[in-house]
C-alpha cells in the first residue's frame, strides 16, 4: 500500500470522524478519492469498523459520516441532541442566505461552487437601509453574534464564522471572494427533512435523523 493511499485514508478519515464535510471546496483530492467507487467502498468499510457508515448529500456534492446503528440508548440521545443543535442553528442561516439573495437580486439559494464576493455584498448593503437592519438582526445574536456596529464589520464576523464552519472557502486569488462549499446541500437536506416531518421527536424519525446528524 502506497504512502499516498495510507495518507490520504487517514486524512478522510480524521475529517469524517471529527464531523467535517468533505466536498471539492473544502478538499478536492479527498472529493475526487471518494468519488471513485472502489475507494469510497474502502472508506465504508474501515467506518463501519468504527459503527458509522459514509452518506452523501443528493445531488452528490458532499460527503459525511453518520453512526452506523442507533441500538444504545447513549447513542440515541447523541443523535437526538445533534440533530436539536442543528435545528436550532438554522434560524440565522435562513436569515443570511435569504439576504445574499435580497442584496445580488438572487431568485435561488446558495449553491454549492457558488462564487460570493463579500465587496459586492457590502456595496449593496450599505445602500439599502432593509437590507443593514437585516444584517443588524443576523449579528445581533446566535452563531453570528457580535458586538461590531459598523456594516463592514458585521459581515466580515458573518463570513469568517462561515469558514470556520465551513460552508465558505476564501479563494486563494482574492481576499474577499470566496466559494461555497457541499455543506449547503447538507443544510437544505435537513431543512427538507424538516418540512417533511411534523413530529422531530418522534421514533420512527430517528434512524432518519441519524442520517443527517453530523
Amino acid at each position: 500500500m502506497s504512502n499516498s493511499y495510507e495518507n490520504i485514508t487517514t486524512q478522510i478519515m480524521e475529517s469524517l470522524l471529527s464531523g467535517g464535510i468533505i466536498c471539492e471546496y473544502t478538499n478536492e483530492a479527498a472529493y475526487e478519492y471518494l468519488k471513485k467507487d472502489t475507494y469510497r467502498d474502502d472508506i465504508d468499510q474501515l467506518l463501519n469498523r468504527m459503527s458509522r457508515k459514509l452518506m452523501r448529500t443528493a445531488d452528490q456534492s458532499a460527503y459525511y459520516a453518520v453512526y452506523s446503528s442507533v441500538s444504545s440508548p447513549e447513542r440515541r440521545q447523541d443523535i437526538k441532541a445533534q440533530f436539536r443543535e442543528t435545528i436550532n442553528s438554522l434560524e440565522p442561516f435562513l436569515r443570511w442566505v435569504k439576504l445574499v439573495m435580497s442584496s445580488l437580486q438572487k431568485d435561488v439559494t446558495i449553491q454549492p461552487g457558488e462564487v460570493i464576493r463579500q465587496g459586492e455584498l457590502l456595496s449593496a448593503i450599505e445602500v439599502t437601509e432593509a437590507l443593514k437592519e437585516d444584517l443588524a438582526k443576523i449579528t445581533a445574536g446566535g452563531v453570528f453574534d457580535t458586538r461590531k456596529t459598523e456594516v463592514k464589520d458585521q459581515l466580515s464576523s458573518v463570513f469568517n464564522e462561515l469558514v470556520k464552519r465551513e460552508y465558505l472557502v476564501k479563494q486563494s486569488n482574492s481576499g474577499t471572494a470566496y466559494t461555497a462549499t457541499g455543506k449547503w446541500a447538507y443544510l437544505y437536506e435537513v431543512l427538507e427533512f424538516i418540512y417533511t416531518h411534523e413530529n422531530l421527536g418522534g421514533e420512527d424519525d430517528l434512524e432518519e435523523q441519524q442520517e443527517l446528524a453530523l
